[in-house]
């Protein structure tokens, strides 16, 4: 159904109108996205049609400010053209982390070249399906000072990744619904 919608909106000239026109966007100012996103929230399913629902929406302009050119082209085309779907993870159980990343139980800490995550992160949506996986973890130096939170992208299919359940939600229109996930020593280039 999120495809067929995708399409639709691609053929009506309205698809991911928060994203740059260099990625395939409609480049829309915050005046213009105001107007389109309020006419989408009419229904459940307009910003999933249009590309803007969460966690794509903001993941979009994540990539777009802070992605290197090579991630810019690997995730951030195929995501405004709406072919992939992204996953934030960061809300996580036992007093860990929800909207306060100072809380952030799941760890990154450098190894050589890589970083190397564990952690468990909980009501994470859109797990099923998705491409990438924007982690959110303290994150630790070589000489295991803790030097703050980071954002780690991450492939969904990553060895050490693994949906432990899906959630039980009242929600009925994001993709892939809402998951448990563990990471265990999952490996992220620096780069």
């Amino acid at each position: 159904l999120r495809l067929e919608l995708v399409a639709l909106a691609r053929a009506a000239g309205l698809l991911s109108p928060h994203a740059p026109r260099e990625w395939g966007g409609l480049g829309l100012d915050h005046r213009g996205m105001a107007v389109v996103f309020e006419a989408a929230g009419y229904s459940l399913l307009g910003p999933l049609a249009l590309n803007i629902q969460a966690p794509d929406e903001g993941n979009t302009n994540l990539l777009n400010k802070i992605g290197t050119p090579a991630q810019k082209e690997r995730w951030l085309r195929p995501l405004v053209a709406g072919q992939i779907r992204t996953v934030f993870s960061m809300t996580e159980p036992d007093d860990g982390a929800g909207a306060d990343p100072s809380l952030l139980k799941t760890a990154a800490r450098a190894d050589g070249d890589d970083f190397v995550i564990d952690g468990r992160k909980w009501l994470i949506t859109g797990v099923p399906g998705a491409a990438l996986n924007i982690v959110m973890a303290r994150t630790f130096d070589a000489a295991g000072s803790d030097i703050g939170a980071s954002m780690f992208l991450v492939d969904i299919d990553a060895p050490g990744f693994r949906i432990v359940r899906q959630l039980d939600t009242i929600d009925c229109v994001s993709p892939g619904g809402h998951a448990v996930v563990e990471f265990e020593r999952v490996r992220v280039p620096r780069s």
